[in-house]
């Protein structure tokens, strides 16, 4: 009997013991520790620095959970857990994996996500879904298992995206920072924010955030990942777009008063946009389903790869450029066609590297 009720103490001690290393508060905690004090912060949370790596522009750190001396803390009295934590940090950008082999610990910490107001579009689609994102105001959470042998690692990828002051809001590029719906939400307020589709074609549509729809503001944005929102595909500015609310509003919209730190914004004129240029360039003409659309691959000041122009036109109506296929800036210059800068759409995957830029320039 003595034995008995020696061995019940033995196991509550090591099931108290046992614990979660972190909650959700203490995930939340974490992401908005500053960098360069994380080291300090996981420490005292009992992880011990084990290795440090380079990937590229990437340094990854690895801290390993220590309890009761170097002994790993017990799920069990029979099964040891692993728990462990990455750092990435780059120049401009700082995220971390906490890592767990409990599978109680990972479904109470998904379960305290939702209670926090985190929200995840693919939940339902959890049983294909490679991994799952959990997204609420500046933070992401993205959960993912690996199988191991026999044994299966959970993991929670935590990201506070670093979103700027409104004064430093300048130019267009600026809001490419706002990688998702729900940072735009966030930052902005529902009230200029809208989801939305974007016809790309007349077979082609893509989801899309509207920022200040239907304002002198207005900016679309497009998303890669269609079913989360997030990952900035491309952004439009300029006026009249092809966003679904767009089409359907029936007031004028005054122009967009959005400018690239290039020089461009909407309205700019065909003869402006050469000069800004300093080389001709060529442009789809009538004859082409992408008509007024400048060619990425001109040369000059411009990046067009990431800075694509669509020309609008006054007096393109005639016969002659009904026909071309190819139209050159200057010949269309000398021809006195009202061209101007109709539609922007920026690409920031496509953003020529700053020294490269300045060499090109």
């Amino acid at each position: 009997m003595k034995r008995l009720l020696l061995w019940c103490l033995f196991l509550s001690f090591n099931l108290a013991s046992m614990g979660q290393a972190f909650t959700v508060s203490t995930l939340l905690e974490a992401a908005a520790v500053p960098k360069l004090k994380f080291d300090a912060y996981i420490s005292k949370k009992g992880f011990a620095l084990i290795e440090s790596s380079f990937l590229a522009d990437t340094i990854a750190r690895d801290f390993e959970y220590k309890s009761w001396g170097k002994k790993k803390e017990a799920d069990s009295p029979f099964v040891f857990v692993k728990r462990a934590i990455t750092t990435f940090s780059t120049k401009e950008d700082f995220s971390f994996n906490y890592l767990t082999t409990s599978l109680t610990e990972y479904q109470k910490l998904k379960s305290e996500i939702k209670k926090e107001g985190f929200f995840c579009n693919a939940e339902k689609d959890s049983l294909t879904a490679k991994a799952l994102l959990f997204q609420s105001k500046d933070v992401t959470i993205t959960l993912r298992s690996k199988v191991i042998d026999t044994l299966t690692e959970y993991s929670f990828l935590v990201r506070k995206q670093v979103l700027p002051k409104p004064k430093e809001i300048v130019f267009a590029e600026d809001l490419a920072v706002f990688n998702s719906h729900e940072y735009l939400r966030y930052y902005f307020g529902d009230k200029n924010v809208k989801k939305d589709i974007y016809y790309l074609s007349e077979r082609q549509i893509g989801k899309c955030t509207v920022l200040f729809p239907n304002t002198n503001r207005q900016v679309v944005f497009l998303w890669d990942d269609g079913v989360n929102d997030n990952k900035l595909s491309k952004m439009y500015i300029g006026g009249q777009l092809m966003a679904e609310s767009s089409l359907e509003y029936d007031k004028n919209v005054a122009q967009n008063i959005w400018q690239l730190k290039s020089g461009i914004h909407a309205g700019m004129s065909l003869y402006s946009l050469r000069l800004l240029n300093d080389a001709s360039f060529n442009f789809y003409g009538g004859n082409s389903s992408n008509t007024g659309m400048v060619f990425t691959d001109s040369t000059g000041k411009i990046n067009f790869k990431s800075e694509n122009i669509i020309l609008g036109c006054m007096n393109c109506t005639d016969p002659k450029f009904l026909r071309q296929t190819v139209v050159n800036s200057d010949e269309a210059i000398g021809e006195e066609r009202i061209l101007f800068v109709h539609t922007i759409i920026f690409d920031p995957a496509k953003k020529a590297p700053v020294q490269n830029q300045q060499a090109k320039n």
